[in-house]
């Protein structure tokens, strides 16, 4: 089924460009005649982000029926802990709220509900590109730019990194664009001054809180209003605030979007209903609950009298950094394997900077004879720079603290 939603995208769009990348531009019948003679497959492909290649290997999988396992360029090898069950077309590698790295399972149906979906109730349109500025390997890039172009015909333009001078000449290159993003990339643009006059037609902020001065502030200066979008890779896109003016309070995330139920449990989790709700998991626990058109997320909120659902915290493991779900096992794993340590516990700690929204703290009890400026560099060969903790305390103390006391502890060290 989703192969041939994109044979009808990829005819129908043919000579229109489809990826932008650098000076270059692949077409819709460019792209349809490199995956048309790509290797078969006969297992999960895995696709790694990063240029055209990406694309290919997710509609190869697509076309020979197999999944598709999207990760990082220079992501280590997923690891599932089962096979996919019959029909999972997507596989979405991710430490999700839990923080623990685990499979989710999507077939044919949900994926295309979600990118319809996301599609109609933002508005977009095969005359204005989306620019890829966030992972199109992590959920939010995936469905809002990826699956656009390959089930809808919306190009995109490949940015190898968010920096002002990169946006700026991309904003000359295009009359209209849609720029989905995460918060610390809406403040660094905002401080650099360059959304003055861009050509934006739709502004998206997802992946963490956005700060309700940073929107109102944005909005003052320049007329441009940032959506919030919220959503969760079990089940795609749930909440969209599609208001002209800025939020009234830093906890709205929107209102569900069409086909999307959001109810709120008695232990103040919100449960979302909609067909785009994934499979299952590879490793399910205990107290999940995804499948059969019902995700029970680790967020808690409430909605108001106006359906607005309002975001109050999150019961879940995964260290939000400016957008990107980190996993602490993996990090604590990876700095175990240096042998330079004894033992180690790696927690996320609230940011000065409110767009980052959390920071990776450790603490740690060094082998004997190693230093602290040891580790650290050892750990360069093991995680990329963005998964290393900020914070460390190094000793004995704290072994037996709880969360909210290690945090405390993090936060006094100057």
């Amino acid at each position: 089924m989703l192969y041939l939603r994109w044979l009808e995208t990829s005819r129908r769009f043919a000579d229109r460009p489809a990826i932008f990348d650098g000076d270059g531009v692949t077409t819709f019948a460019t792209l349809a005649a490199a995956v048309e003679t790509a290797p078969i497959s006969d297992k999960p492909v895995i696709a790694r982000s990063g240029d055209m290649r990406f694309f290919i290997d997710i509609l190869r999988a697509w076309r020979d029926g197999v999944a598709v396992i999207p990760v990082e360029r220079d992501a280590p090898e997923p690891v599932l802990k089962r096979p996919p069950p019959e029909g999972a077309r997507l596989i979405k590698y991710t430490p999700g709220a839990s923080g623990i790295p685990r499979a989710i399972f999507l077939n044919d149906s949900q994926v295309i509900a979600d990118a319809d979906r996301i599609v109609g109730a933002m508005g977009l349109s095969p005359d204005v590109p989306n620019l890829a500025v966030v992972s199109l390997a992590h959920s939010y890039g995936f469905c809002n730019v990826v699956l656009p172009l390959l089930l809808h015909g919306i190009p995109a333009r490949l940015l190898p990194l968010p920096f002002p001078r990169v946006m700026e000449n991309a904003f000359r290159q295009h009359g209209a664009v849609v720029l989905p993003a995460v918060p610390s990339m809406w403040r660094a643009w905002q401080r650099a001054g360059i959304l003055t006059n861009p050509p934006l037609c739709l502004a998206i902020s997802a992946g963490a809180p956005l700060a309700l001065d940073l929107e109102q502030r944005i909005f003052a200066e320049t007329g441009i209003k940032i959506h919030n979008f919220y959503g969760a890779s079990e089940c795609g896109g749930i909440t969209y605030d599609a208001t002209d003016t800025p939020r009234e309070s830093a906890s709205i995330v929107g209102s569900p979007l069409p086909g999307v139920t959001v109810d709120v449990e008695h232990d103040g989790r919100l449960r979302v209903t909609s067909d785009a709700v994934a499979m299952g998991y590879d490793a399910p626990r205990g107290d999940d609950l995804l499948g059969g058109g019902v995700y029970l997320t680790r967020d808690l909120g409430h909605r108001d009298a106006q359906d607005l659902i309002h975001l109050t915290g999150t019961t879940g493991g995964a260290i939000n950094v400016a957008g990107r779900k980190i996993s602490p096992a993996k990090v604590e794993a990876a700095i175990m394997v240096t042998g330079l340590v004894l033992r180690v516990k790696v927690l996320g700690i609230p940011s000065a900077d409110p767009e980052r929204f959390e920071e990776i703290a450790a603490l740690a009890e060094l082998a004997d004879g190693v230093s602290p400026a040891e580790l650290k560099s050892a750990l360069k060969e093991h995680l990329p720079l963005w998964e290393i903790p900020r914070h460390w305390q190094f000793g004995a103390q704290g072994w037996n603290a709880d969360a909210a006391e290690l945090r405390g502890m993090f936060q006094k060290t100057p």
